[in-house]
């Protein structure tokens, strides 16, 4: 991916020409540390036989790798749309260090945990592991903060040119921030299952391991944290075409909020939303 000091005006152009600028820079670093860990887990995946939670023991690296790795890529390309001067600003480039340092703690701790085939999250066997569940919440909350201070700049300053992709990006990193922290909250205050033991257990859905034999809260979090990509590129692609970019972002997040929140409900009634 090649870097210049200017962002591309070309609406047609999914991915943008990047900025050399530190914020630009430090995000994509961020994004491709995630990208390259998920190459060098590969092998503990094949090799470690061990299981966790009725998941393989690497599993949960690997999503988090692929999620991270996604969350700064978006954060880099859409980055794009406010002027170098909003990009260097103190602003961005402080919650750009927070979600930094977040994902530094979220990766090392579940990197060890699933080395030692324990619980990274929802984890309580001892008083300094409980700590470091409470500190992952805080680190979840700091990602997601990048994404609001984005929103905000992008809202007051972005390149309102191409307008699907500025409305898209304003009301895609929004939803997310606020859905994701509303759903986050919500399992954290109990358990991701509902009607089923701490551990689940039975048939889940390959790799995202999601039970499909008790309620699970994670389908509805998913969903809402993926606004951030989806709505933009609704607004993409309402440019290209031509098409109403207002009732085009307005359709797709309604009915993504929708679908996260029929998930939850779902979850909530203790019913899986694949049964076995």
């Amino acid at each position: 991916m090649t870097t210049t000091d200017a962002p591309a005006r070309d609406p047609v152009s999914l991915v943008p020409r990047l900025s050399s600028d530190h914020m630009t820079q430090l995000n994509l670093s961020l994004a491709l540390l995630m990208a390259a860990s998920f190459v060098v887990f590969v092998p503990a995946m094949l090799i470690d036989p061990r299981a966790l939670d009725s998941a393989p023991v690497w599993v949960k690296p690997q999503k988090f790798n692929i999620s991270l790795a996604l969350h700064f890529f978006t954060i880099t390309a859409l980055a794009q749309l406010v002027p170098r001067k909003v990009r260097t600003g103190p602003t961005l480039i402080v919650f750009s260090y927070l979600a930094g340092f977040a994902l530094l703690l979220e990766y090392v701790w579940v990197a060890v945990q699933a080395a030692q085939a324990k619980r990274s999250h929802f984890n309580y066997d001892s008083q300094f592991e409980g700590l470091m569940y409470a500190a992952m919440g805080v680190g979840a909350f700091l990602l997601m903060t990048i994404a609001m201070a984005l929103a905000v700049q992008i809202w007051r300053k972005g390149d309102r040119s191409r307008f699907g992709l500025w409305l898209g990006s304003v009301v895609g990193l929004t939803g997310a921030f606020f859905s994701t922290l509303y759903f986050g909250f919500e399992m954290s205050s109990s358990s991701r299952y509902v009607g089923a033991p701490l551990e689940g257990g039975g048939a889940t859905v390959p790799f995202f391991g999601w039970s499909r034999e008790y309620g699970d809260l994670r389908p509805a979090h998913f969903v809402s944290l993926h606004l951030m990509q989806t709505v933009p590129f609704a607004g993409w692609l309402a440019d290209r075409r031509e098409w109403n970019a207002k009732g085009i972002v307005a359709g797709v997040t309604l009915a993504q909020l929708g679908l996260a929140a029929a998930l939850f409900l779902q979850a909530k009634a203790g019913q899986p939303f694949w049964p076995a």
